[in-house]
């Protein structure tokens, strides 16, 4: 099997290129500039973000796509990236399989962002599976989701393209971008994490480590039962059992404090007007949420469940 990779330089991305190249799959990375993972021959330099660029020869003798591009921290990028970009990189997957009648099989990451958050109460218990209509919130979730609607729709004109899509929760790992897991972390170690709101103790942590997410990658390239599907991917536990791991990891007592939840909100407002703070209200929804995405389905279709252990994963995360 031949592979070409976007977002071969990003934090998933460059985990999934190492393990291709320890199978010995052949790879085409599509980057905008030289990548040290592999040779120059193999990186195809195109930047999707420019609408001049040209992707002629990019899918010669590949059989299948790891969409993996993606932008999480500048806005004004996203939407020529994931939706403009990934609408020429379909263009140029339909001319190529016109012009060669060679099928190609697209696995497209995505996110579990695109459901976005329960309509009423942000704490309500709720469990989000992949039939759960899409409501994304905010531009990186928005521009993903209409990315994925894009590749299905090209899958319902050429059936010589195939898709998989996996939209997993946060993902965790050596040397990921998420800095608010490193807060997190800190706050514990240093004895100033308290828990938000009575319901914060049954609060759900919704993560994912970055080696299950390339194997599910893998899998859903490589078992023909993942073709046309979406699968979510999260390895949910309780926040309360990332925090006592936390503590455990660093020799205190785990922490029991529990502050209620409006006055809280009212502090992250007003710290809010001095700046940026890391109490926001995006971090306390965290802290209090209580939604579950059940592998269920890539577990009864693939066989595949996570490996590893997320509160013993983010415990020894920082560990230098």
């Amino acid at each position: 099997m031949n592979a070409c990779i976007t977002g071969g330089a990003g934090f998933i991305g460059r985990s999934l290129v190492q393990r291709l190249q320890n199978e010995g799959v052949e790879l085409r990375l599509l980057s905008r500039g030289n990548l040290t993972q592999v040779s120059k021959k193999n990186t195809f330099i195109a930047d999707l973000t420019n609408n001049r660029v040209s992707l002629e020869g990019l899918f010669d003798d590949i059989n299948v796509i790891y969409h993996c591009a993606g932008e999480v921290k500048n806005e004004a990028v996203m939407r020529s990236l994931h939706v403009d970009g990934t609408k020429r990189l379909l263009q140029a997957a339909r001319n190529h399989i016109n012009s060669t009648q060679k099928s190609l099989h697209w696995v497209q990451l995505s996110s579990v962002g695109a459901y976005g958050l329960p309509r009423n109460n942000r704490n309500a218990e709720r469990e989000v599976i992949e039939t759960t209509p899409c409501a994304p919130i905010g531009e990186y979730e928005t521009t993903k989701t209409l990315a994925d609607e894009m590749v299905i729709e090209l899958a319902r004109t050429q059936p010589l393209f195939t898709y998989s899509i996996l939209r997993p929760s946060n993902v965790i790992g050596k040397n990921m971008t998420n800095q608010s897991v490193r807060s997190l972390v800190n706050m514990i170690r240093k004895k100033l994490f308290f828990y938000i709101g009575p319901s914060s103790a049954c609060a759900i942590a919704t993560y994912i480590h970055v080696n299950d997410v390339v194997d599910a990658l893998v899998l859903c390239a490589n078992d023909v039962r993942a073709q046309g599907e979406i699968f979510n991917l999260s390895n949910d536990c309780g926040m309360s059992e990332i925090v006592d791991a936390v503590a455990k990891n660093a020799g205190i007592r785990s922490p029991t404090l529990c502050i209620p939840e409006r006055p809280v909100r009212l502090l992250a407002k007003c710290l809010a007007l001095f700046g940026q703070t890391p109490l926001t209200q995006s971090r306390i929804d965290a802290l209090t949420k209580r939604t579950r995405y059940p592998n269920n389905k890539i577990k009864d279709r693939l066989a595949f469940s996570p490996r590893h252990s997320i509160p013993e994963a983010i415990a020894s995360l920082f560990d230098d």
